[in-house]
């Protein structure tokens, strides 16, 4: 996507590692760190790969490059009754062969926690993350962030977040959030934000076996540093009448407020939704949902089922959103999450599920994630409507995750906020689109110590108010081999395809062998 002048200087500050080191110190210094269980590893992972198209230009234009990294990290993990924590982080330091331009340092961080400050009472949450991030979703698909083309940011988020619980016997158990959030990028153009939010929640206690009900408001203020602020509010009223064990029908009533000047209907007024839950056992969960909104009918949907030897999720979500808020909540399916389910029914104890899966994924080559739509970078308030299926089956010598999706968003607000990040000829491209994809990685565990994988994927681009019309397939191979209990190599073979019926088509081949080590 081509980009102004302006969007292509690049910000330095991205807080999100000081911001979780912070709160990292504080927790390990609270009275629920002392029984937990810490486990700190570090590691090292050397990489070299060769790619015929190392700027994904082009036909004509290709340039070869071999790209060396080093890659020090460290996994935190901490476990006990009070306090559970995660964290990765990886130091990228990649060097490329045919000049020094492109050398550079790419940090990586995803961390979660969760403590019990005071006893049944006083919790905190806390998350961060640094990653790379596509600007758009048009151009060609990378399949690794040693790319150097110029479709590509850095983004930092975080949010701290106390609650409070209290319960009310068997009645009632009501909470009280406050949460801060920001989202930060390294390219000028897209708003750097701060959200603070307030959230009330009182809902039935075991009390009320036959009809549960809830109650909840939030207001939240969210200033971006260019462009002014975003307030919105939300109050609700949830009903939920049990007919039998496992079927119930739900509904939902409130009013919503957005301070954003749309270009269609005004961003405010009452809604509804009428809806069913039905588990039939522990194994399945259906919930849907119908009803309307300011912007005309809404729906919903989620449904997970699990077998000894599969799990299975559908998912549909549509809502009033922006770019900085999707990277507070990713769309992405978490890989580990996703087998964490399909191993549960084998792997009791979640500590050492978690363990089994994280050893499984690096030994396998599995990504972090499963494709999704790429949430392409904007200041626009945009209304999401996005499908999301996966699939995973697992047997004593393969694993098959699968997946798809399709999304579309559609933005609320005028041009004007993106006045700066994109040229006056790309506004038609991020206005009104649609992603849909398909991706499948498979692995073979060949023996004791050695894994093949395969993977592929397929998505189509459409700009809905142009002609613009992008397709991008993907295909990998690779094999692991576990030298000593702590010592593991793999080489991957990858090839990239991406047509444009507007900017041509590009080709890319890439191989790559690494050492991963653990201390």
């Amino acid at each position: 996507m081509a980009m102004s002048e302006s969007a292509g200087r690049r910000r330095n500050a991205i807080p999100a590692i000081p911001a979780w080191a912070a709160l990292t110190i504080a927790l390990a210094h609270a009275p629920a760190a002392l029984a937990a269980e810490w486990r700190i590893a570090p590691s090292l992972d050397v990489r070299e790969t060769w790619s015929d198209n190392i700027r994904l230009a082009p036909k004509g234009e290709e340039r070869t490059d071999f790209v060396t990294e080093i890659a020090p990290g460290i996994d935190i993990t901490a476990a006990g009754p009070r306090l559970k924590l995660q964290a990765n982080y990886r130091m990228r330091n990649q060097y490329y062969a045919k000049g020094n331009s492109g050398n550079r340092t790419q940090h990586e961080l995803k961390a979660l926690a969760n403590a019990e400050l005071v006893e049944d009472l006083l919790f905190l949450d806390g998350m961060a993350g640094i990653s790379d991030q596509r600007l758009s979703a048009f151009g060609p698909y990378r399949q690794d962030d040693f790319h150097l083309d110029d479709n590509q940011t850095r983004v930092g988020t975080y949010r701290l977040s106390p609650y409070l619980v209290n319960r009310f016997g068997q009645t009632a158990t009501s909470q009280l959030r406050f949460a801060s959030e920001g989202v930060n990028s390294n390219t000028d153009g897209l708003s750097n934000t701060r959200t603070n939010r307030i959230e009330m929640r009182l809902n039935s206690g075991p009390a009320f076996k036959t009809l549960g009900w809830g109650l909840q408001y939030s207001r939240s203020h969210t200033d971006y540093n260019d462009l002014g602020s975003l307030r919105t509010q939300n109050a609700t009223a949830d009903l939920r009448y049990r007919l039998t064990r496992e079927f119930s029908l739900t509904g939902s009533g409130g009013y919503e407020e957005y301070s954003y000047r749309a270009t269609g209907e005004r961003p405010d007024g009452a809604f509804w939704t009428g809806g069913i839950a039905w588990t039939p056992t522990d194994r399945t969960l259906i919930e849907a949902s119908a009803g309307h909104r300011f912007y005309g009918d809404t729906y919903s949907l989620n449904a997970t089922h699990r077998t000894r030897r599969t799990a299975w999720s559908v998912n549909y979500q549509e809502d009033i959103t922006t770019s900085q808020s999707q990277f507070l909540v990713p769309g992405t399916i978490d890989t580990a999450a996703f087998l964490d389910q399909l191993w549960a029914p084998s792997i009791a104890d979640p500590v050492a599920r978690r363990q089994a899966v994280d050893a499984f994924m690096r030994s396998s080559g599995l990504p972090g994630s499963l494709a999704t739509s790429v949430n392409t970078l904007t200041n626009r308030v945009f209304l999401q409507k996005r499908w999301q299926a996966s699939g995973a089956f697992n047997t004593a010598r393969t694993t098959l995750v699968l997946s798809a999706f399709n999304a579309r968003r559609e933005a609320q607000t005028g041009q004007a906020a993106d006045a700066s990040l994109l040229a006056a000829s790309q506004f038609a491209l991020d206005g009104d689109t649609r992603q849909t994809g398909v991706n499948g990685v498979w692995t073979w565990r060949i023996g004791a110590r050695t894994s093949a994988h395969a993977s592929a994927g397929y998505t189509t681009v459409r700009a809905l108010d142009s002609a613009r019309k992008d397709h991008n397939t993907t295909l990998g191979v690779g094999v692991s081999r576990q030298f000593q209990p702590r010592l593991r190599g793999t080489v991957d073979l990858r090839r990239l395809e991406s047509d444009s019926n507007i900017i041509g088509d590009t080709r890319e081949n890439a191989i790559s062998a690494a050492l991963l080590m653990q201390f």
